[in-house]
């Protein structure tokens, strides 16, 4: 009696310690997912999110999915194959640099900025370090007028600037927005914006919020790496991470289908009355699309002036 009364308590504290654990790292488990609304039921009254969902404890992904399967690292992937002709690789190769870089980005780099590599380009990289990226990406984006500026917290960066090279080196932080206030005014807005500082979450995520709504261009790229970061510690500062921004993002992208009906989507009409007309959060209208790879993650701008507009076949 006593020892299954002992036993019973030892089970009780190390789930208390691992759910307090999880708490203290961040390591919950994530916001449930906003249901579509049902047309028979009125629509929740906060944009962004809806109070219908799923049992907190209610795994939406099939067992089928989350079974183990053995990985190892493919010692010749660099031989061939995904790497094989990608300009954004052969480029870094000739460098040799001092840096390190995960295979499957150079993937990721070329699929992204392939289409704009040859235009005029305004591109702000967050974290210098060797000067191995800047090196890079002005070899990479070939246009005689391209600008390429870096910023690093590290005084020692500064030897990279090369203004022949319309190469550009500001030191100070990403998290102090006087500081990229003046990066902006002197050099953006950017097409493009690419994080690759501290990876400390509290950085990124201030990073973002400063950046994406007035230093990027109304059609720019935000892309973010090494976010496998988020899962290790110390990286993993804030309680929330960058990973879990770009899920509310995408929540956000969506506020505007947990308000009205199918119907109200369906409904045609010239009279301006009769118009599906909707309150949503200011980010709903600043994204085109999120794309996310093995630790990178790509948002696009846009300015979206309309809400979507269903079709209807039935319709004149």
């Amino acid at each position: 009696m006593i020892g299954d009364l002992l036993k019973q308590l030892c089970v009780g504290l190390w789930r208390f310690f691992l759910y307090q654990l999880a708490r203290l790292t961040g390591f919950h488990r994530p916001p449930p997912i906003p249901q579509a609304p049902d047309d028979s039921r009125p629509a929740t009254a906060v944009p962004g999110v809806n109070a219908s969902a799923a049992p907190a404890d209610e795994a939406a992904l099939s067992d089928t999915y989350r079974r183990p399967v053995r990985l190892s690292t493919n010692r010749r992937d660099l031989e061939g194959g995904e790497l094989a002709g990608n300009p954004v690789f052969e480029f870094w190769k000739q460098h040799k640099p001092r840096a390190h870089k995960w295979a499957h980005y150079f993937e990721a780099y070329h699929a992204i900025f392939g289409p704009r590599r040859s235009q005029s380009l305004r591109i702000l990289e967050i974290g210098v370090y060797q000067g191995a990226s800047l090196r890079l990406w002005r070899r990479y984006f070939d246009h005689p007028d391209t600008v390429i500026v870096g910023i690093d917290i590290d005084p020692s960066c500064a030897r990279f600037d090369s203004e022949r090279e319309r190469i550009h080196v500001r030191i100070g932080s990403q998290a102090d927005a006087a500081f990229l206030d003046t990066v902006t005014r002197d050099f953006g807005p950017f097409d493009i914006i690419i994080d690759d500082g501290s990876h400390h979450s509290s950085h990124m995520i201030a990073s973002f919020n400063h950046l994406f709504a007035d230093a990027l261009e109304e059609d720019g790229i935000y892309l973010a790496e090494d976010l496998h970061a988020n899962y290790w510690m110390p990286y993993r500062d804030t309680r929330r991470s960058f990973l879990d921004l770009c899920k509310e993002l995408m929540e956000f992208m969506h506020a505007h289908y947990t308000r009205g009906s199918l119907a109200e989507w369906l409904l045609e009409s010239d009279s301006e009355a009769d118009q599906l007309s909707l309150d949503v959060p200011v980010i709903a209208t600043m994204i085109k699309e999120i794309r996310v790879f093995d630790s990178i993650v790509v948002i696009q701008k846009t300015r979206r002036k309309y809400l979507p507009r269903m079709l209807n076949p039935m319709g004149d």
